[in-house]
């Protein structure tokens, strides 16, 4: 009549978990650059609205993609103004001021990206010299 349950615990330590989703617009161009043991990557910031009760304002993320189909993708059909969802890993670096004072910057390793809207045509062919007839 009555099942039972077992509710099932894990002895093992769970993985640290930080995660961070994010819808916005490409606000910077897309940069390209290589670490100092030569991993080479991407970086562009991330522009995301946040309108709440009549307050509006803007979060900016600087974001960096490492794995070679990323960057490849990013380089080619990503720019500014496209609209993405971010899915990134992020960590957090405790470093001083000039004034001494302690400040927090957080990084962000993006980890999946989905595009809402690609960036207009026209923004791709003036980067790349061309006009449109």
């Amino acid at each position: 009549m009555f099942r039972s349950q077992v509710r099932k615990f894990s002895s093992t330590a769970r993985a640290e978990l930080a995660k961070i989703n994010l819808i916005g617009v490409i606000g910077t161009d897309i940069s390209e650059a290589v670490t100092s043991n030569g991993r080479p990557y991407v970086r562009y910031a991330l522009a995301v609205d946040n309108k709440a009760k009549g307050n509006e304002n803007t979060s900016w993320f600087n974001i960096v993609a490492f794995t070679d189909h990323q960057i490849n993708f990013t380089k080619t059909f990503l720019g500014k103004g496209a609209k993405v969802y971010v899915e990134a890993d992020v960590s957090n670096n405790v470093f001083e001021k000039d004034d001494g004072s302690k400040a927090v910057s957080w990084n962000l390793y993006q980890r999946t990206i989905e595009v809402i809207r690609f960036p207009k045509a026209s923004s791709k062919l003036e980067t790349s010299g061309e006009e449109e007839e």
